[in-house]
């Protein structure tokens, strides 16, 4: 609320969050307040904040859908900033959907660069760990990721003891989100189908002994029969698209009684792939 002030002399202005103007002859202070939740919803002043919040409301879901997926690995690779990133990189690609503003549809096609390259965790990247990248084939039933070539030396990130490595393959099938303008947020433009995942895992391969031919063979979840869209959809949820999100990881360990023992270091996994 605004107050009349008589110590700033006529300073006209702004300090640390509290404006001060003459009003009527008199002097006067005002703290800004934020915009209420029902002007931003109703009062047209505010339209913008409006549609970014409902893009952030629905990057938020597409980037919890992807960390569900995740969930096996993120207490192993992630760090505490991966969530935070991840939500920016899904706020990124609703800016680049189809729809109007605010209403636009989220699909990791929409700005695939945005995710590729998204480490779980920063300070252990993937590329510092394996220089090496793998040869990607696709086919309409899944994709092949080969190895083949690969050298001792190019495990660059080797920590000390480890005499042993895994790699891991995991495919992220997830549906577009759409806004749904019955309800008011953004929803799976399939939402009877649960996003799917693919994981592989190699058994502890030596480090001094690559075998060859290394590679994986990760198919692609058949669609199922699914619900109707949403009842009341934006104009954005024509032409459903899922997408498959590629993520490869690699740990070290060391052999001990015939056992793999991971080591807290060493291990990275990145997003290396959209299609």
């Amino acid at each position: 609320m605004a107050k009349p002030v008589s110590k700033l002399g006529d300073f006209k202005g702004t300090i640390d969050g509290i404006t001060y103007y003459t009003l009527n002859g008199e002097r006067i202070c005002r703290k800004a307040a934020p915009p209420s939740k029902e002007q931003i919803h109703n009062d047209p002043r505010f339209a913008a904040v409006k549609q970014n919040n409902n893009e952030f409301g629905g990057a938020s879901a597409y980037a919890k859908a992807i960390r569900n997926e995740l969930a096996p690995y993120l207490n192993t690779f992630k760090d505490t900033s991966f969530n935070n990133r991840l939500t920016s990189c899904c706020l990124k690609m609703a800016k680049k959907g189809r729809g109007i503003p605010g209403q636009r549809s989220i699909n990791a096609h929409n700005l695939s660069e945005a995710l590729i390259g998204i480490e779980l965790h920063n300070k252990y990247e993937f590329d510092k760990q394996l220089k090496y990248s793998p040869r990607l084939q696709r086919t309409a039933k899944g994709i092949y990721i080969d190895f083949s070539g690969m050298q001792p030396h190019d495990l660059v990130g080797t920590p000390k003891f480890a005499n042993q490595f895994k790699l891991i393959a995991l495919q992220i099938t997830l549906p577009e989100y759409t806004w749904d303008t019955s309800i008011q947020k953004y929803t799976p433009v399939k939402p009877g189908v649960a996003p799917a995942n693919t994981h592989l895992t190699t058994p502890p391969i030596a480090i001094s002994d690559i075998p060859e031919p290394l590679e994986f063979y990760i198919p692609i979840p058949k669609n199922k029969t699914h619900k109707p869209i949403q009842s009341n959809p934006s104009p954005a949820a024509h032409e459903a698209k899922e997408t498959h999100i590629l993520w490869l990881g690699i740990q070290y360990g060391k052999q001990h009684n015939g056992q793999f023992i991971a080591l807290e270091t060493g291990r990275a996994m990145q997003c290396i792939a959209v299609y």
